[in-house]
């Protein structure tokens, strides 16, 4: 038995061990219900102990993910969850606990008294490998190659495996920089801000469960609000903290924060726009307050009290209107002290049981200080015009107010509301009932996009200004399209010092994928600094020309079939304008597939819109007709940009146009095969289109332009039934030049040795 084989059977050995250990504890807590002496008790102690079995992790988890070894010879096993011997003594370490942050912390700078870092790759409690960074040998290698200082082999080789798309396992690839965003000071409002696949959404997770395990119990999982922008991206992150063993943090999208109605109703963009203005908030306040007080030019108010009719003159009402108006509370706090002080003064001319009086004065109250929901409320307000324009004041054009004002339902509960007008229902519950700051610290996901309204009701449910915002802005597209974080921070709390950080690494997308991506950005976000990609895919993006609207439906989805036949999780991201052609060729074909418009994903083939797509993954992509994508939005580019950068592996474009900006030159829409933007067909697709002949001066190793991604022109004439021969010899020549880099080059010195030789191959034959 070789050397490394033994040291995997030890190890193994070592993590049977623990899971035996964990299960010892598992049985024994899920015993303790039984023991309870009423079933009141038994009711408490079995929650209890189920969230204790959560923090201990399930049975098919690995016991642990990391392993560190100290200089003076002392070894500590990382997992998710602490685990502990009979005696009491720790097996394994919880990653969240101060002692575990030499595991993120060490590098070759500063290896924290750490010889060596190990990382495990396990099926369930299984190790199939591992991989150690020894630090000394580290700095070596970095001193000589000026390697990154905090990319790992064992990150790039997490990176490199098949992906879920549900981002489980993502501990394994937290780096030093992350890991101090992740333990940051609660006490500030902390913008993260980060390109495609930099682990933001990552970063905010484990930053949630750091904060629960490290607050000494003054922070509890009830203190903590996660709002993400769309009920898919939701569902996505529910799946994450699970496994970190917080379960009970609360998880909502944006579109939640609102009282209960009937949604479905869809607003123009205009409409859309002036709704999530700030602007609404004054708008809705002056409004509501408007109907409160002796209406204009109301001289008296008849009061009816048992046989009596007392007649309240203007003058006198008006100070108790003040007086309830000025004080603290909610609209519904000083109706009631309206009501207090209308029963008095009515109470002092006629002599009533006071219970009865103030069942008197209802149809007074209802006259000068209204009782209203907020959805009755405002389904009067976008009724009347007037009250429209006298809530305006100076802030609103007539132009906006008649984009506001609508014909209402007949009754309330016909009437149907648009996502729009979520926060400014919500603005109204603040404003009528009070919506209760309740958290401690708010997580915000994809940020960028959200309207003032939604940051607004975002803001009003924190307790103290403590947040977490992580988004790019260089992703930021729809009404509210921001080019910085100045004018999102204006809508969040001040309590607590802001801090903005930026996140440098791109770990998901491919580096072909990126780089193509990356072209978009002069025009998407040029104030944007795009991410260092770190890692390869598997093949380069792909270009599949098409002659009309039917063979690109067709061809989109049979790429699509052919990644999921391969077990991939694949998305269809399409525009509007081709989505009812995608979704005729889907059902016509017979293919099983999901739509997130419905908030279901899976790991076949999804159809997804450049919108949806946000904070997404998936193995393979297929974008169809990026010019319809950059038209869908005023920020088009940026939305292309987001469509790109969805995947974790492979990128394929379905269009009849090429648009200029992802091309080295003008606009190839009539390229033909064998021309300088044509290169070799892709070699994953088994079910492609006729492959396209290559020059032999194109290869990569050559020092002429080299195209950023392979173009596949479709064609209805029949495929060629064998490759041309000097493709097969280059086809060759390649395999054995990578077969040789894998055996002898890490994989983040392939290009650099690749140029190099280029270079030394042009001296060749220029000699």
């Amino acid at each position: 038995m070789d050397v490394l084989s033994e040291e995997l059977r030890r190890e193994q050995k070592y993590f049977d061990a623990a899971w035996d250990h964990r299960e010892r504890m598992r049985t024994t807590l899920s015993l303790a219900p039984g023991a309870a002496a009423n079933s009141g008790a038994a009711t408490r102690i079995k929650r209890d102990t189920q969230a204790r079995l959560d923090r201990i992790g399930g049975s098919d988890e690995p016991v642990a993910f990391g392993r560190m070894d100290d200089e003076g010879g002392e070894r500590f096993y990382i997992g998710h969850h602490a685990i502990f011997d009979d005696d009491s003594e720790l097996l394994v370490m919880n990653w969240q606990a101060p002692a575990a942050a030499r595991y993120y912390e060490a590098s070759h700078a500063e290896p924290r008294s750490l010889r060596l870092k190990r990382t495990y790759d396990c099926s369930l409690n299984r190790i199939v490998s591992f991989s150690d960074t020894v630090f000394a040998q580290l700095a070596d290698a970095v001193e000589e190659l000026e390697a990154y200082e905090e990319i790992s082999d064992a990150l790039l080789s997490d990176l490199e495996s098949n992906r879920t798309g549900t981002m489980q396992e993502i501990v394994r690839t937290i780096q030093a920089s992350q890991f101090d965003l992740i333990r940051a000071d609660a006490d500030q409002l902390t913008i993260i801000q980060g390109g495609p696949g930099t682990g933001k959404t990552a970063i905010a997770l484990h930053r949630v469960s750091w904060l629960l395990f490290n607050s000494l119990g003054n922070l509890a999982a009830d203190d903590i609000l996660m709002v993400g922008p769309s009920p898919t991206f939701t569902r996505y992150t529910r799946l994450v903290l699970p496994s970190l063993g917080d379960t009970s943090v609360t998880q909502v999208d944006v579109h939640q924060l609102h009282p209960p109605v009937k949604r479905g109703r869809q607003d123009d963009p205009a409409a859309v726009k002036l709704k999530g203005d700030g602007r609404m908030a004054g708008l809705v306040r002056r409004a509501l307050y408007g109907r409160v007080g002796p209406a204009e030019g109301q001289q008296w108010v008849e009061v009816q009290v048992g046989n009596r009719t007392l007649n309240l003159t203007a003058e006198e009402l008006k100070p108790l209107v003040g007086r309830a108006r000025g004080s603290a509370g909610t609209y519904s706090e000083r109706r009631q002290l309206f009501r207090d002080l209308l029963t008095q003064l009515v109470g002092s001319r006629a002599r009533m049981d006071r219970s009865r009086l103030r069942v008197a004065l209802d149809p007074v109250m209802d006259r000068l200080w209204p009782s209203f929901t907020p959805a009755s409320f405002l389904r009067e307000l976008y009724g009347s015009r007037d009250r429209l324009i006298a809530a305006a004041g100076d802030e609103f054009t007539a132009r906006e107010v008649s984009v506001l004002h609508r014909r209402p339902a007949e009754r309330l509960s016909d009437e149907t509301w648009s996502d729009s007008d979520l926060a400014v229902l919500d603005e109204l519950d603040h404003l009528i009932n009070g919506v209760k700051a309740g958290y401690l610290h708010i997580v915000v996901d994809e940020a960028q996009d959200l309207s003032p309204m939604q940051l607004r009701a975002i803001a009003r449910r924190s307790r103290n200004g403590s947040m977490t915002v992580v988004g790019d802005i260089a992703q930021s597209t729809g009404h509210w399209a921001r080019d910085d974080w100045e004018d999102l921070l204006d809508h969040l709390p001040a309590d607590l010092p802001h801090v903005l950080e930026e996140l440098h690494y791109g770990y998901r997308v491919p580096r072909q994928v990126f780089d193509l991506a990356a072209k978009l950005l002069p025009i998407a976000a040029p104030d944007v600094k795009a991410p260092q990609v770190v890692r390869d895919g598997p093949a380069d993006p792909t270009i599949h020309r098409v002659e009309d609207e039917d063979e690109r439906a067709s061809t989109a989805v049979r790429v699509a079939m052919d990644h999921a036949s391969h077990g991939r999780s694949v998305a269809i991201i399409c525009p509007k304008s081709g989505r009812a052609d995608i979704e005729r060729q889907l059902t016509v074909r017979d293919v099983v597939w999901r739509a997130a418009s419905a908030g279901d994903l899976g790991p076949g083939v999804n159809v997804v819109s450049p919108q949806e797509s946000k904070g997404l993954e998936f193995d393979a992509i297929v974008v169809v007709e990026p010019d319809d994508i950059i038209a869908e939005d005023d920020r088009g580019h940026r939305l292309l940009y987001v469509a790109l950068t969805r995947t974790t592996r492979y990128l394929d474009i379905v269009c009849i146009r090429v648009p200029v900006e992802l091309s080295d030159g003008p606009a190839e829409t009539g390229a033909e095969p064998g021309s300088a933007v044509a290169v070799a067909e892709d070699p994953v697709r088994e079910s492609a289109a006729a492959p396209v002949e290559i020059d032999a001066s194109h290869s990569r190793l050559s020092n002429q332009p080299v195209p950023t991604f392979s173009e596949q022109k479709t064609s209805n004439g029949t495929q060629p039934s064998s490759r041309p021969a000097s493709r097969r010899f280059v086809d060759l020549g390649a395999e054995e030049v990578v077969a040789l880099l894998k055996e002898t080059v890490a994989p983040s010195l392939w290009h650099a040795v690749l140029n190099r030789a280029g270079e030394l191959l042009d001296q060749e034959s220029g000699q």
